[in-house]
């Protein structure tokens, strides 16, 4: 009896603690009831984050490609046994180029694994774009049949067939040790969409309907699914090599774009990927990406997510021709953003950040509220060894 009192004791004085480091008990959340008593993922997200240096911290914000840990121009397999050890970053993206064989992919996920738990780093997103169809980079280099892709599905309709995709995606992705896939699609085509891009369809209901589906599959199959391409890329007026430019107001897409979004978050998806399209009858010169007043104010304000928000590649025209390298990841964590990817060179970001921070034009409770969202992630899926 006495040792449950002090054990709930101590319990209650570390949620105390927890809250106050954050200032708002919004962020620490204990579910107790009577079947199931273990701490929620937002809680030991909440207790992990305390545990972290602050470049642990800021680190656990970047997904980046394995070059920029390595230094090398194409990254096979790791040749240090402490690759990660200068940058404990959160995960890492894996392109064609990574790509050999199956035991080739195996033995490098394994690697980045093996290293994050000698750096006694909490477990990395290994990551890939897989939508099936032509967005199939894991299938296209290994020889594997492709998922049917998004166009397919949406023409046919079928649910079913949606996550049967995600289900066959996860089945040979969490096997290699990839735990993260930027699908599926959640962008509405309309009239002027993007000749190329991978759409559900027209109808937003059916694309909510097949999203769904899909992430269904995959989150079953042991790999996180993740939205794109908030706000909605269905209809542009231009593309430049700094700006992909679109027309359509925030009650347009009230009433189209922003449906399966919206349906999205109610069903708890784990991710939504911002573009970095600049949407001008909402924000007159900021790309999405890192636009307050898309992230914050419509995304997280409006449409109420609370789960992860991830930029579009950093390293895209869009954003390097429009910020000094760096600049462009403190723009995205003012703008609400959580994972930063593809810095186009890690290292000045993270001493940018670092500014930011000591200058106060960022807080450090503002990386931290990412950080726990990023590790309650991992926690609720699995990743790693939790």
């Amino acid at each position: 009896m006495r040792k449950n009192l002090i054990w709930a004791l101590a319990m209650c004085l570390l949620f105390s603690l927890c809250a106050n480091s954050l200032g708002e008990e919004s962020y620490v959340v204990i579910d107790d009831d009577g079947e199931n008593t273990a701490p929620d993922p937002i809680f030991q997200a909440t207790v992990m984050m305390r545990r972290m240096s602050d470049l642990e911290k800021i680190c656990q914000l970047f997904i980046v490609a394995p070059e920029a840990l390595t230094g090398e121009t194409r990254t096979a397999a790791l040749s240090s046994d402490s690759v990660i050890s200068q940058y404990p970053v959160g995960g890492v993206m894996l392109f064609g180029q990574n790509i050999e064989s199956e035991q080739q992919l195996r033995n490098l996920t394994g690697q980045f694994r093996s290293q994050a738990a000698s750096a006694r780093m909490y477990p990395l997103f290994i990551a890939v774009d897989e939508e099936g169809g032509l967005v199939s980079r894991v299938a296209n280099k290994l020889g594997y049949d492709l998922a049917p892709s998004p166009n397919e599905i949406g023409k046919s309709g079928d649910e079913a067939q949606a996550y049967a995709a995600g289900q066959y995606i996860a089945g040979y992705l969490a096997p290699l040790g990839i735990n993260l896939c930027f699908a599926p699609p959640a962008d509405t085509a309309l009239d002027n969409y993007i000749d190329g891009m991978q759409y559900y369809g027209e109808d937003p209901s059916l694309v909510s309907r097949l999203a769904s589906a899909m992430s269904k599959g995959l989150r079953e199959g042991g790999v996180v699914p993740c939205y794109t391409h908030f706000p909605g890329r269905g209809s542009f007026e231009g593309v430049t090599l700094k700006k992909l430019s679109i027309k359509r107001t925030a009650e347009e897409m009230r009433s189209s774009e922003w449906i399966p979004f919206r349906e999205g978050i109610q069903n708890d998806i784990e991710m939504i990927l911002v573009s970095h399209g600049l949407f001008r009858l909402i924000e007159d010169d900021m790309p999405a990406s890192t636009s307050n007043r898309v992230i914050n104010g419509l995304l997280r304000g409006e449409l109420g997510y609370q789960g992860v928000v991830v930029t579009d590649a950093l390293r895209m025209n869009a954003i390097t021709s429009n910020y000094r390298t760096g600049q462009e990841c403190v723009a995205a964590l003012k703008a609400g953003a959580d994972i930063l990817l593809l810095p186009p060179d890690l290292g000045r970001a993270v001493r940018a950040i670092q500014t930011a921070i000591s200058q106060g034009e960022l807080s450090m409770r503002r990386i931290e509220e990412s950080v726990i969202r990023i590790l309650a992630v991992k926690i609720r899926m699995n990743v790693g060894s939790f």
